[in-house]
């Protein structure tokens, strides 16, 4: 499932020295929310790894699905509440149909979540 354009939208892309940063908003009103929880939303992680995956396919400009994720960190809870959140995508090495990445959720600089993943090309 693809989350651009429903689940989050990208307001801003950044190009940085190897990668990119993202500002994007997240829609409150999807379907994941009013399971996620009720009352009190929050963004489940394995949504933040989609997003990641998108991002990097964005960046490394190149249709990508996720292989392995060698490291996750959760620090804090992302509320779909409006606040521009930060997607840094650095740190890419593609090699061999292979493209790996650190990828680094904050808020207003308070870290959300830190990802280093591995990725493979798709066909399509």
């Amino acid at each position: 499932m693809i989350f651009r354009n429903s689940l989050y939208r990208v307001e801003a892309a950044e190009h940085i020295d190897n990668g990119v940063v993202y500002t994007i908003s997240l829609n409150a009103d999807h379907v994941i929310y009013k399971a996620h929880f009720p009352g009190e939303p929050i963004t489940p992680g394995v949504c933040m790894l989609q997003i990641a995956v998108e991002l990097l396919s964005d960046a490394a400009g190149v249709s990508l699905e996720l292989s392995s994720v060698k490291n996750v960190k959760y620090l804090n809870v992302l509320h779909p509440d409006g606040t521009p959140v930060r997607v840094r995508v650095c740190k890419i090495e593609k090699n061999e149909g292979r493209v790996k990445a650190q990828v680094d959720f904050s808020i207003s600089d308070s870290p959300i979540a830190k990802i280093s993943l591995t990725c493979q090309t798709t066909v399509k």
